[in-house]
């Protein structure tokens, strides 16, 4: 890396570093995106694409090494992606077996004319590829499945049936990984983390069983689904960044009518 480290020697300035940059370090020396940026973090070199990041060098290193799973891609799980590719988690998975329908439109975040019939993964990795080539993403177009949560750090609930998320979050609970939740309908959402220690999902869903998947699609308008899509990035990017928050051991309940928000104990 000795010739890395004396290209990006010479070509940052004030201790930033230019994609058109960092591209032709990786193609003169045969690296990858990632590659270059990991090694200019390294150096305390910002990449230009997270200097309005309010992160240092060392955390923003630190989210370019993080893994973190997205169950489900639609509403939540497609705006959750979004962000954490902006902040610059380097690997993300997306797992969803469904294709986009005319009726994603009013809030899914890579709903479009031109996407409808196409898989929300690979949609979805498409576009965030074109957000941020530096990192990698997985787009596994299939319902969930044990593996799919095996090496990441943090998994993200963006799924649509308390059936269905009572079954991640015990996969997540055996495999011991935090999972980040999120649940809307109408004006109204819900966000908490649930980890071994704490059962959040069966204190929010204790009537459901496990093995339901025919409940009735929620209503929901697109503001709700970006409230608590971006409290959720926030959780991931707290818990990737091993900061504390309130949220382990309470779930924010958020009413966008009455522009309340509430901790209530787990």
């Amino acid at each position: 890396m000795n010739a890395l480290g004396d290209f990006l020697g010479q070509k940052t300035s004030d201790g930033h570093i230019a994609l058109i940059d960092a591209r032709a370090a990786a193609a003169s020396l045969h690296l990858s995106l990632a590659e270059v940026e990991e090694q200019a973090l390294l150096l305390d070199l910002m990449p230009i694409r997270y200097l309005r990041n309010c992160l240092s060098c060392a955390q923003q290193l630190r989210l370019l090494r993080s893994r973190v799973g997205i169950i489900g891609c639609g509403g939540l799980g497609g705006s959750v992606a979004e962000l954490l590719a902006r902040l610059g988690v380097g690997y993300l998975r997306l797992v969803d077996p469904d294709v986009f329908e005319e009726h994603n439109l009013n809030r899914q975040r890579f709903a479009t004319v031109n996407t409808l019939g196409q898989a929300k993964v690979e949609s979805g990795r498409a576009a965030l590829l074109a957000i941020n080539p530096g990192i990698r993403v997985d787009a596994v177009q299939a319902p969930f499945a044990e593996n799919d949560i095996r090496a990441v750090e943090v998994v993200v609930d963006g799924l649509d049936s308390a059936g269905r998320r009572l079954q991640l979050a015990e996969i997540c609970r055996r495999q011991g990984s935090p999972l980040v939740h999120g649940a809307v309908r109408e004006w109204y959402g819900q966000v908490g983390i649930a980890t071994p220690e704490n059962d959040l999902l069966t204190s929010l869903y204790p009537l459901s069983p496990k093995t339901s998947d025919d409940e009735p699609a929620p209503k929901v308008i697109a503001p709700t689904v970006s409230a608590i899509s971006s409290l959720q990035a926030a959780e991931t990017c707290k818990l990737l960044l091993g900061i504390p928050s309130p949220l382990t051991d309470h779930w924010l309940s958020c009413n966008l009518l009455a522009s309340e928000y509430e901790h209530i104990p787990g």
